[in-house]
């Protein structure tokens, strides 16, 4: 990285100057906090840019998405407008079930799957929208505080379950010799750029939805499993089939379309019960 930085097209009026003395800062492209990373200063203006932020390109190909180039946005994904300019019914239901109070849908970084809310990237054919921050996460980690023992090394695949939260996730580090995952906020070496996933006491709050912490709903009244016509009466809530109340036909004196060799209808002719003994094929 470059130590100053004059005319930046986000700042043309002073020059940046880069820093790493561990303070934290809000980043003025992206919105993120982020603490012990290094940053792009105007100290006069109180205006701060992540190194990533501050020389991402226009265009950038991204390793975890080769099908197309991935397009830096300068603001807040407006996911509304793309789907409405398809599917606008579908966008209508999705503004009407947000929280968000200006009718906009919020979109989410698929990598450490918190929410954008400035400078991005993104690829409109395919949906996918990343921080910079998170393109520019090391592929490779040597040896982290997670996970000392082995290598781990950043992948997209099926959901796993990440071994520091317990909770699933696509993007993950991955240590192929002991098959674990950590989600990438996860790991303590990215704390300083994503922050902490989770809140202060460690555990993993799952009541989160479109980035809002939900109160935690009532659980639901307990069903009780009687008949209050006849409590004395046999209750079946699952519709189990049971062998031994179920009526039977006996044995059969009209031959089975499909005789069964072994002795019994079920399944080979599709009536249960129906007995195809002695009968010739």
């Amino acid at each position: 990285m470059e130590r100053e930085i004059a005319g930046h097209r986000l700042h043309p009026s002073c020059t940046l100057v880069l820093k790493g003395d561990g303070d934290a800062f809000t980043c003025a492209a992206c919105k993120r906090e982020s603490s012990h990373a290094y940053r792009y200063s105007c100290d006069s203006c109180r205006f701060d840019l992540h190194g990533q932020c501050a020389t991402s390109p226009d265009s950038f190909s991204f390793w975890g998405h080769p099908h197309h180039p991935l397009t830096l946005v300068s603001s807040g994904p407006d996911l509304a407008g793309l789907i409405r300019s398809r599917r606008p019914d579908v966008a209508e239901a999705l503004v009407e079930s947000s929280p968000a109070s200006d009718g906009r849908i919020p979109a989410y970084c698929d990598i450490c799957t918190n929410e954008i809310q400035g400078m991005h990237y993104q690829c409109t054919p395919c949906g996918v929208f990343l921080h910079p921050v998170c393109v520019h996460l090391p592929a490779t980690v040597p040896s982290s505080e997670a996970h000392p023992e082995h290598e781990l090394t950043l992948l997209c695949t099926f959901p796993t379950m990440c071994r520091a939260c317990g909770s699933p996730g696509t993007w993950a580090y991955r240590c192929f010799h002991c098959l674990t995952h950590f989600h990438a906020n996860c790991i303590p070496e990215n704390h300083y750029m994503l922050g902490p996933p989770y809140e202060s006491n460690g555990l993993p709050d799952r009541r989160r939805q479109f980035g809002i912490i939900l109160p935690p709903k009532p659980p639901p009244p307990p069903k009780f499993l009687v008949n209050k016509e006849d409590p004395f009466a046999a209750v079946n809530p699952l519709g189990i089939m049971d062998p031994f109340t179920m009526p039977r036909r006996g044995p059969s004196t009209t031959p089975s379309v499909r005789p069964d060799p072994w002795g019994g209808a079920f399944p080979f002719s599709g009536e249960y019960g129906r007995s195809t003994f002695g009968q010739g094929a």
